[in-house]
């Protein structure tokens, strides 16, 4: 809560930036005060991740001023943004992979002893005690990479905490999230913001950006196109502000797609988890719902041959065993991975070479690529998913992550899939691209390929899927048409089973 006497924390003044005649940011204003929750919102592309490395110091604008407590920060300088108490955490992690939970925590601020020896015992402490503020209770010594994606997140949030300041920028902070995780979040947030600090929080979630903000910001095309209390504005003002025009949903019920004949199935009886019995048919869209650790992810992973399956795993009726997604993909199962960064894309490549692996692994030994095949069969896959041709030549790190989550799905489906399995498939996309992408798994559908999703957001299951799968602690708990279930019924059932 805001009080009326409140110090601005945060000011960015005219803010301008172009890259050749593209106009990034025009005349932007942001003003945050202390005790403040501040949204910052806008589609892909509007602008929000060149603001905030304009704020972090990452890029030097080309006009404005950026003041933290009524000090001038220094354009174009990441430790003075620092230095300044300003820190952010971005969408894409920038962990150590190889190092532990303790050490990136601290990567950024050591607390030491005397003659600069770190005091462990503080270290391990103070960083408890901070993921402890998250609502998250991660061992210390376990290294990163061994972590989900979700605890990832978390462990970079607690590092930006640690490194201290009075102004933290969170971009899509709970895009991996489960709601436990996302509400101990917020708890952790308002603590903040009660010390007389400030966060800015960058979210695609509306309703989660109207539960813990106190005003927002809209951007689009570079401009701020609107300015609101939250208690004073609405979801659907805020889309069409965003957008330009209100986002229309079109489920689709299963009855309307004709469905085919069964293509996989995973029968695990006598396993670890004998009630884990699943069936997909052509055409058919299934959504795997559940919280952190019930199992979701892990069934995809089996289908698409990254983990081994350990039942009775079946393709068009034939018993398989893959030891490899090599093998998988060969079957027609092809996995999406819900991170982007580092399990999807080779971000110093352009979209064009990104999407040209998929075609070399369907090439026979001792076959030539032409370079013009591969710029014809790139463009029309980013046609197909919505991205700008000009992107091809591009390196895939520099496109929006809402861009590079369309580049992945566009590589996915050049693999050809009878049966596409996507994880977490639309995390950091905005309302708009959200809707394309969303049609785009229908049309496949209504083609004959079996699809399955999952996704931390619940509306969007029953949005997009025919049937939901519900899991909990590794078991199927429900397996129902999405016509039949509500967002609170699904919670409930992933919840208590």
């Amino acid at each position: 809560m805001i009080r009326a006497d409140a110090p601005v924390l945060l000011s960015a003044q005219a803010i301008g930036k172009r890259f050749g005649s593209f106009p990034a940011l025009d005349d932007v204003t942001l003003t945050v005060e202390a005790g403040e929750v501040h949204g910052l919102l806008g589609a892909n592309g509007a602008g929000k991740s060149t603001l905030i490395k304009v704020l972090s110091g990452a890029l030097r604008p080309d006009a404005g001023m950026v003041t933290v407590a009524g000090d001038v920060v220094p354009p174009g300088s990441l430790a003075a943004a620092r230095k300044a108490g300003l820190s952010v955490v971005h969408q894409e992690l920038t962990l150590f992979p190889d190092r532990t939970v303790e050490e990136n925590i601290f990567a950024s601020a050591l607390p030491g002893a005397p003659f600069g020896i770190v005091d462990r015992r503080r270290r391990r402490d103070v960083a408890r005690a901070t993921l402890l503020r998250l609502g998250a209770t991660l061992d210390l010594s376990a290294r990163v990479a061994d972590l989900p994606l979700s605890h990832r997140q978390l462990v970079e949030i607690a590092r930006a905490l640690c490194a201290g300041g009075r102004v933290l920028v969170l971009d899509e902070p709970t895009s991996a999230l489960s709601r436990p995780e996302a509400e101990g979040l917020f708890d952790a947030i308002r603590s903040i913001v009660a010390r007389e600090a400030a966060v800015v929080f960058v979210s695609h979630r509306l309703d989660e950006v109207f539960a813990i903000t106190d005003r927002v910001t809209v951007l689009r095309d570079g401009r701020v196109e609107g300015r609101w209390r939250t208690a004073e504005v609405d979801i659907p003002t805020v889309t069409r502000a965003m957008v330009g025009v209100l986002a229309q949903e079109r489920p689709r019920p299963a009855a309307e797609r004709k469905l085919g004949e069964t293509v996989v199935s995973l029968r695990r009886a006598g396993s670890s988890r004998p009630d884990l019995d699943l069936a997909l048919r052509s055409g058919e869209i299934v959504g795997f719902a559940g919280l952190e650790g019930s199992g979701t992810t892990t069934v995809l992973q089996m289908l698409g041959g990254i983990v081994r399956a350990d039942g009775d795993l079946k393709v068009a009726g034939r018993p398989v065993r893959f030891k490899h997604p090599s093998q998988a993909i060969a079957a027609g199962l092809v996995y999406m991975p819900a991170d982007r960064k580092l399990g999807g894309l080779w971000l110093d490549d352009t979209t064009e070479d990104n999407i040209a692996t998929a075609v070399v692994g369907r090439l026979p030994a001792l076959r030539l690529l032409r370079r013009r095949d591969v710029e014809r069969i790139a463009a029309e896959r980013l046609r197909q998913v919505g991205v700008r041709a000009s992107a091809l030549g591009e390196p895939v790190g520099r496109l929006s992550g809402g861009n590079q989550q369309r580049v992945l799905l566009g590589r996915t489906l050049e693999s050809r899939p009878r049966v596409l399995l996507l994880n977490d498939f639309t995390r950091g996309v905005d309302v708009k691209a959200k809707a394309a992408i969303h049609q785009l798994v229908r049309d496949l559908a209504d083609a004959g390929t079996a699809i399955c999703v999952t996704s931390s957001d619940l509306e969007e299951l029953l949005d997009v899927a025919d049937r939901i799968v519900c899991m909990r602690g590794g078991r199927v708990v429900g397996d129902m048409a999405s016509t039949s279930l509500d967002k609170l019924s699904l919670l409930a059932l992933a919840s208590t089973g």
